[in-house]
């Protein structure tokens, strides 16, 4: 089975197929809300279908993260294009709470930033040398949550 994982915020979105060597960012431009969930719909659907990803595990938006109800919202609508399209383009997918994939992958569900970006270069260099971003070492690291938990 063929597992992606996704990490996003507002402006940026992490794709990766780690067993397909697929690591791709995708930068959203400013102030245009409504034009980027189509363009981000029509690239996760695009890198579903090229990747051929049976799974698409997603980053559940992380409540009262943000003040701003602003941004929460943003996420929310972020998350919410990516599940709909990754669905649209075949795949099974599961939105996944933080702790839960870094409880599965690094065994510690509130591991920082740092400690995820370690463990994965500790146990996984040739992966954490294709990442660019923090962004990219989650969309990993959730990529094997998913062939952990749900491929099987």
């Amino acid at each position: 089975m063929i597992c992606a994982g996704v990490d996003y915020g507002v402006a940026r979105i992490a794709f990766a197929v780690p067993s397909r060597h697929v690591f791709h960012e995708i930068t959203l431009k400013p102030g245009d809300n409504y034009g980027n969930l189509e363009v981000l719909s029509e690239i996760v659907w695009n890198e579903v279908l090229t990747t051929h990803a049976d799974v698409v595990a997603v980053e559940a938006p992380i409540q009262g993260m943000s003040r701003n109800v602003r941004v929460g919202i943003s996420l929310a609508m972020v998350a919410g294009a990516i599940v709909v399209a990754a669905r649209q383009a075949g795949a099974h997918v599961d939105v996944v709470p933080p702790a839960s994939w870094k409880k599965t992958v690094i065994g510690i569900g509130n591991a920082n930033k740092e400690s995820v970006s370690n463990y994965l270069e500790e146990h996984h260099p040739q992966l954490h040398s294709q990442c660019g971003s923090q962004d990219m070492v989650d969309a990993v690291c959730i990529a094997m949550y998913a062939e952990a938990t749900l491929a099987g």
